[in-house]
C-alpha cells in the first residue's frame, strides 16, 4: 500500500465548518489491484435493479452487491439489497481499508460500472442506518473514473479522478452537506468495479 502519498481536501460545510476528504491516488499496488478487480468481476453475484422515478420505472445503470457482518438488510430509494457475508479476500480488503484510515467497518456496497453508459447520479449515502455522521471509504479498481461533489446549499462544485488501486474517505459531514455523482462518459468502453465500506449503527437481521 502507497500510503505516502495521501492528500487531504477541505470541504466547506456551513459557517466556518469543514470537512475532510482524505485521498491515497495510489493505495494498492498494481499487482494487487489487478487481482482484486478480476476477483470481484467473477466472484460477486452481481445484482440488477430497477428504480422509480417521476412514476416510470427505469434499470440502474450498474450492476452491485451488498456485504455486511453480521448479515443485515439495507434500503435505499426503495430497493431491498440481499446480504452476503464478506467472502475471505473482501474481508482483507475491508481490514487493511479500516487500518489504513482507523474507522471500523462493517459493511460494503459493491458497484459494477460496466462502461462508460453507466453511472450514478446525484445522491448522499446518508441512510438513517448508516448514523448521523456516516464515514464512508471507496476502494477504485478498473477504468479511471471522474468523481464529482455539489455542495447541497451553496452548489460550489468539486470533481476527483478515481484511478485503478485509489482509495478515497469522505469523512464525517460531507454526508449531510454534499452530493456526489458519478457521470456517464460515452468515450469510455472500460468497466470499473468499486467497494465502498461503510459503518452501520445498527442491525436489522435479514430473515
Amino acid at each position: 500500500m502507497q500510503l505516502f502519498c495521501e492528500q487531504t481536501i477541505r470541504l466547506p460545510l456551513h459557517a466556518k465548518q469543514t470537512a475532510t476528504l482524505q485521498f491515497w491516488p495510489q493505495w494498492l499496488a498494481r499487482e494487487q489491484a489487478d487481482a482484486l478487480y478480476h476477483t470481484g468481476l467473477n466472484n460477486i453475484a452481481w445484482q440488477s435493479d430497477n428504480i422509480i422515478i417521476a412514476g416510470k420505472t427505469i434499470p440502474i445503470p450498474r450492476l452491485h452487491h451488498w456485504f455486511s457482518e453480521p448479515a443485515t438488510a439495507y434500503k435505499w430509494s426503495g430497493i431491498q439489497m440481499r446480504s452476503d457475508p464478506f467472502p475471505s479476500w473482501l474481508e482483507q480488503l475491508r481490514l487493511q481499508v479500516s487500518s489504513a484510515t482507523s474507522t471500523d467497518f462493517n459493511s460494503c456496497l459493491a458497484n459494477y460500472y460496466r462502461g462508460g453508459n453507466d453511472s450514478v447520479d446525484w445522491h448522499a449515502d446518508d441512510e438513517a442506518i448508516l448514523g448521523n455522521q456516516p464515514i464512508v471509504a471507496s476502494v477504485s479498481l478498473g477504468a479511471e473514473r471522474i468523481f464529482q461533489f455539489k455542495h447541497r446549499l451553496t452548489g460550489e462544485r468539486l470533481e476527483l479522478s478515481l484511478p485503478h488501486g485509489s482509495l478515497l474517505l469522505m469523512g464525517p459531514g460531507v454526508q449531510q452537506y454534499w452530493h456526489h455523482k458519478i457521470p456517464k462518459d460515452k468515450s469510455l468502453n472500460d468497466a470499473r468495479i468499486n467497494f465502498t465500506f461503510r459503518s452501520l449503527k445498527k442491525s436489522i437481521k435479514t430473515p
